[in-house]
């Protein structure tokens, strides 16, 4: 039986290029190399000893299991399947991948599976992974939730919209802290997995994290509204939650 294997990610940059992965599954006439040899067949089980597990995560990454109760959930729709049983040159893994849906079991108890071209999925497939995976990444366990009192503002120095919104909510008198995504990296980590969490894209600062919902970009009355739903600070007896 091979060794149990922990799941390889790597977190991406915070400003990440995405798009929504495809819901049907590529023909294989369509592939490139249709026509060749027959693709060996794959009988993918719970049991299965010899399958390795790729799935991908909301940042991008992939991680790779052996089990398939190692797949989370919300990764399962689409998994790259490696039958380690055959050679690279039986899978023919330079120009294919057997992509499958481990949320439907067959009544045979394997689990169905489609050959798809490898240059189509990572064309077609990886465009959008912050909306084909709800699988974040292990750096994102660490972020703290959002402050109930507070706005957390994420900014750089020579970011005027910046310096706009600290002065807004300074004379509102709107709580807020203020974090430096060039100089933080855990700054820089925290909004990330933010974004990732409500399936954003960020393409710059200010991003401001009112009471968990993020904000991309500076809107006065947005600001103002989700001002709202802040708490008093529990170390400021004397703050007053907005009206």
């Amino acid at each position: 039986m091979a060794p149990r294997m922990k799941p390889r990610v790597a977190l991406a940059v915070v400003c990440l290029l995405l798009a929504a992965a495809c819901q049907r599954g590529v023909e294989p006439a369509a592939s490139p190399d249709a026509g060749l040899m027959e693709f060996a067949t794959l009988r993918i089980t719970d049991e299965a000893e010899h399958f390795l597990f790729t799935y991908l995560m909301a940042d991008g990454s992939f991680a790779t299991v052996d089990k398939i109760a190692d797949v989370p959930e919300g990764a399962r729709g689409q998994v790259i399947v490696v039958d380690t049983a055959l050679s690279p040159a039986e899978r023919r893994s330079e120009s294919i991948l057997y992509v499958a849906d481990l949320n439907r079991k067959k009544e045979d108890g394997s689990y169905p599976y489609t050959v798809v071209s490898r240059f189509k999925f990572e064309r077609d497939l990886l465009r959008d992974p912050v909306k084909a995976s709800g699988v974040m990444p292990p750096e994102c366990e660490a972020v703290p939730p959002s402050p109930p009192d507070r706005v957390v503002l994420y900014k750089t120095d020579w970011c005027g919209v910046c310096k706009v919104a600290a002065d807004f909510m300074r004379k509102e008198h709107i709580p807020f802290i203020e974090r430096d995504v060039e100089k933080d990296p855990g700054a820089q980590q925290e909004v990330a997995c933010k974004a990732l969490r409500a399936k954003a894209r960020v393409n710059g600062v200010p991003v401001l994290d009112v009471a968990g919902e993020l904000l991309l970009g500076f809107d006065r009355d947005q600001l103002v509204r989700l001002a709202k739903r802040l708490q008093p600070s529990p170390a400021d007896p004397t703050s007053k939650k907005m009206l």
